[in-house]
């Protein structure tokens, strides 16, 4: 039986319509199902991780909401079939994602070869949206991909450090009001408050030891509802795209969301991109006591000092398509 995981409070309450509209797509091809609610943060992860252990041979786990839905899962099913074991190992369970959230910024890397699907998502086609995912998992339709760890914790997408996962913290506030858009919303606050982060980053036998206004460690090629942050990354390369912006002015910081909008940021000076399979990024001890590590839109405080080790796992994990 599908296990479908539902985030209540993604995308602005609009949730229970798709579920509506999901089970009914399921209902019609006879697909076996059972919905679980999530009822507070890191929910969906021990949902997941739970079925995961009980029933390794589940036909898939289906994650209703956004990306942070999504990487809570994610995180679940990686725990409970690889937790601290040295080399990593395929999860059997494939999981499939039913967007619903503010930006669902891993579906555009996921779809990204298919602009047809993609349209789908628009408000208006979400019924036939429904009907597509059902037949991909009425068909088993997969694709294999890349997950990425942060410290054992598994993610999709994209994380950050520096004025971007500022911008997520400042959006949270904004999410009921501005949907998708809270992410530009958040930003004209966040440039006003913008200090460089100290850091001290090992990449392919390298060691750079500087400020920046944001790094992103990419396994996806968008992030905040469609800035491409990451054009020549691909979720299935075994590949880590790292993004670092060093450091800039808050004026000059003005130049990077909207360039981030029509991928002319890679023109920038300040912006480099490194590939590799795994990094550690270092806090300086004079960073701001505040600074958050985020991954794919999920926040997670960090102190000054503290050392994140990347590592990606490649072609670990089946996603519906």
């Amino acid at each position: 039986m599908y296990q479908v995981i539902v985030n209540p409070i993604a995308g602005r309450g609009r949730t229970p319509e798709r579920l509506k509209l999901l089970t009914g797509a399921f209902d019609a091809l006879e697909i076996p199902y059972e919905v679980y609610t999530t009822q507070s943060v890191m929910d969906g992860y021990s949902r997941a991780r739970k079925i995961c252990e009980d029933a390794p041979d589940c036909p898939g786990i289906i994650g209703l909401g956004g990306d942070g839905t999504l990487q809570e899962i994610a995180d679940g099913m990686f725990a409970a079939f690889n937790g601290s074991k040295p080399q990593t190992q395929k999860i059997p369970v494939p999981l499939g994602v039913f967007p619903a959230g503010s930006g669902n910024d891993f579906v555009m890397s996921l779809l990204g070869n298919k602009p047809n699907a993609l349209k789908r998502y628009k408000k208006n086609r979400i019924p036939e949206a429904a009907r597509a995912f059902a037949s991909s998992i009425k068909e088993k339709r997969l694709r294999t991909v890349d997950l990425i760890t942060a410290n054992g914790a598994a993610y999709m997408n994209i994380g950050n450090l520096g004025l971007d996962a500022r911008i997520v913290s400042n959006a949270l506030a904004l999410k009921g009001r501005w949907g998708r858009y809270a992410y530009v919303a958040a930003v004209y606050k966040s440039i006003a408050r913008h200090s460089n982060v100290p850091l001290t980053i090992e990449v392919n036998g390298e060691v750079i030891d500087d400020t920046f206004t944001l790094v992103a460690i990419c396994n996806g090629r968008y992030y905040g509802g469609g800035l491409h942050i990451s054009p020549m990354a691909a979720i299935d390369d075994a590949k880590i795209t790292l993004c670092l912006v060093r450091g800039m002015s808050r004026p000059k910081t003005m130049l990077i969301f909207p360039s981030l909008m029509i991928e002319k940021h890679t023109r920038l000076k300040a912006v480099s991109f490194m590939e590799c399979t795994e990094l550690k990024v270092t806090l300086g001890k004079h960073a701001l006591a505040c600074e958050t590590l985020c991954l794919d839109g999920n926040l997670y405080p960090q102190n000054p000092g503290q050392t994140f080790h990347f590592k990606v796992h490649p072609r670990v994990i089946d996603v519906f398509v």
